[in-house]
């Protein structure tokens, strides 16, 4: 008797493990969710090259129009965003830096700086690169070749108090880079494209 009991005893106990053995095999596993990434892009940019209809712009009052820009999935805690374009003249010297753009003050429910807007919107915007003229510059290198642009969209903590709360000839690209070191950089959206020069 005490044999068939443990019999049983042992045929309920495998039922019970078998029985739960499919159950945790048919758990499915959790997915994190997806999140997109922080994204910069322009309709002036296509395969990553510069189309020639934003080549070289023409200067109305010693300004250009801007290249169009849109960003995505910024980070949902920066409070502020800051733009800067930027080539290299040599391309072998990343320590001479030409910059096209400096803008800052673009409030966090901005998502677009439109095709000639630059300096029409409710934020901040630098000098050309001559540093003689509130303006955006043009892709327009001299020497023949393959030039490289980099575009960089920065999503920050705060505005950096240092920067003037207007458009200003002295924030260079130097003294923007050092604003942006007393905030926090929340994120960051790169375009790199590239213009050929024939």
């Amino acid at each position: 008797m005490y044999r068939i009991s443990s019999l049983v005893y042992l045929f309920i106990i495998s039922s019970i493990l078998i029985v739960s053995c499919k159950k945790s095999s048919n758990t499915p596993t959790p997915v994190p969710p997806v999140t997109s990434a922080f994204t910069l892009t322009s309709a002036a940019v296509s395969n990553g090259f510069l189309l020639d209809a934003y080549k070289c712009e023409a200067k109305v009052g010693g300004i250009e129009k801007n290249l169009p820009l849109t960003w995505t999935n910024p980070p949902a805690s920066a409070n502020a965003f800051i733009i800067n374009m930027i080539h290299y003249p040599n391309a072998n010297d990343s320590s001479i830096i030409s910059s096209y753009l400096e803008l800052w003050g673009i409030d966090k429910t901005v998502t677009e700086i439109p095709y000639g807007k630059a300096n029409a919107g409710p934020w901040f915007i630098g000098p050309n690169k001559d540093l003689n003229v509130i303006s955006y510059t043009s892709p327009c290198s001299a020497g023949s070749g393959t030039h490289t642009y980099i575009i960089t969209i920065y999503a920050v903590s705060a505005t950096p108090a240092s920067l003037p709360k207007s458009n200003s000839l002295t924030v260079t690209y130097p003294v923007l880079k050092a604003a942006l070191s007393t905030v926090t950089i929340i994120g960051k959206a790169v375009l790199t494209f590239k213009s050929i020069t024939p």
